[in-house]
């Protein structure tokens, strides 16, 4: 599948104000013709934020707002009609909506919000893989937008631009999909599926706050200062990845990539506009526990076969902390194996069962979900 170059800009934006933003986005599309050449008049655009859950900016949980708002308004003065939509993994989309900032950006920019209710069946260009599940409301527009927020993830390393785009799957077939495949390898290949489908015109990852530590929502905020872009969503995770210092097998949507040579997941063929890897690269980020361990890069270097076996056996188990559970339920409702229980107002996990999906860590509200490397019973 590999040919051609790809390109990938990375820029400056110190802080989330309106004029930087602005300049950013400028920045991003200017060297494929601006945001005109993107979209077309009368068209309309599907901008597809990071709406993990209900959570509020600050946190560097969810797209910022603020990017949101400044793109749409792009979009709107280059004769585009824009939709927001996504599929948040626990809150209502309405909810989601309001506490991460975007139902005000709506209201400010006059864009609708898409929801995404109905499945259409697309198949997979990857070999091996169902039809996937996406959501028909793709249909009502002309082409996406993706804007991911840049931020560790327990089980593929990052989430960038090609996991984001795991939001447009509607609904209960997220838990079936971390069923049928719990390994992240496997799991990366089914991400790359879905952006295989969805097709996005553009990708734009927000990082002027991105996250670390055990994200992709216990993590902390910290300050990049830099927004990225690229029509390719591969190429900009694989340089998304060597600016925070992962190796390319320690972001398993990458290492799947490279397996199917897919475009943009070779560095050696990406042409960089903009900062270089070297003035973008923060040497000391917390890349979380999914690449700190000391056998990380060996694990995933290993043959698929013996990566079942032996990879899947060491990677860490969720734990519940007692002191921070409340017992809401919110993590019994994502488990896709079903393996956790609610007892006396706490919730447990039978680990014998557990597939170390990670659904319960990510969408815990209280952070009263761990990773551990050996779970008391």
């Amino acid at each position: 599948m590999n040919s051609g170059r790809e390109k990938v800009v990375i820029t400056g934006c110190r802080h989330y104000h309106p004029v930087e933003v602005r300049q950013g986005l400028r920045e991003i599309f200017k060297p494929f013709g601006g945001i005109e050449s993107v979209i077309g008049r009368g068209q309309k655009i599907l901008i597809k934020p990071n709406l993990l859950a209900a959570v509020p900016p600050a946190e560097a949980v969810t797209t910022h707002p603020l990017v949101v708002r400044v793109l749409a308004e792009m979009i709107q003065e280059a004769g585009g009609k824009v939709f927001i939509g996504d599929s948040p993994g626990s809150d209502r989309q309405e909810l989601a909506h309001r506490v991460s900032g975007l139902e005000e950006v709506m209201k400010k920019t006059g864009a609708e919000m898409l929801v995404f209710e109905k499945i259409k069946e697309v198949e997979s260009t990857i070999r091996g893989l169902k039809a996937i599940p996406l959501a028909a409301e793709l249909d009502e527009v002309d082409l996406v937008i993706n804007v991911g927020k840049l931020k560790t993830h327990s089980l593929t390393g990052m989430t960038g631009a090609v996991k984001n785009l795991f939001g447009c799957v509607v609904g209960a077939n997220k838990k079936r999909f971390h069923l049928e495949h719990p390994l992240p390898l496997d799991f990366s290949r089914l991400l790359l599926s879905v952006s295989l489908a969805v097709k996005p015109a553009f990708s734009v990852l927000d990082a002027v706050v991105a996250m670390e530590g055990p994200g992709p929502r216990r993590g902390k905020p910290r300050q990049l200062g830099l927004l990225m872009g690229s029509p390719n969503p591969v190429a900009l995770d694989t340089v998304a990845a060597e600016v925070l210092g992962f190796f390319p097998e320690q972001v398993t949507t990458v290492a799947a990539a490279r397996d199917f040579k897919l475009n943009g997941a070779d560095p050696d063929d990406i042409d960089l506009v903009g900062l270089s890897i070297e003035e973008a690269r923060v040497t000391d980020f917390d890349r979380g526990p999914a690449a700190t361990g000391k056998l990380s890069r060996l694990f995933a270097l290993l043959p698929v076969a013996m990566l079942k076996n032996f990879f899947y056996a060491r990677r860490p188990y969720p734990q519940v902390n007692r002191e921070r559970c409340t017992g809401c339920g919110i993590c019994r409702e994502a488990c896709p194996t079903q393996v956790i229980r609610i007892t006396d107002g706490l919730a447990s996990i039978e680990h014998y069962e557990c597939i170390r999906c990670y659904c319960c860590q990510e969408l815990c509200p209280h952070g009263a979900i761990m990773l551990v490397n050996s779970p008391s019973h």
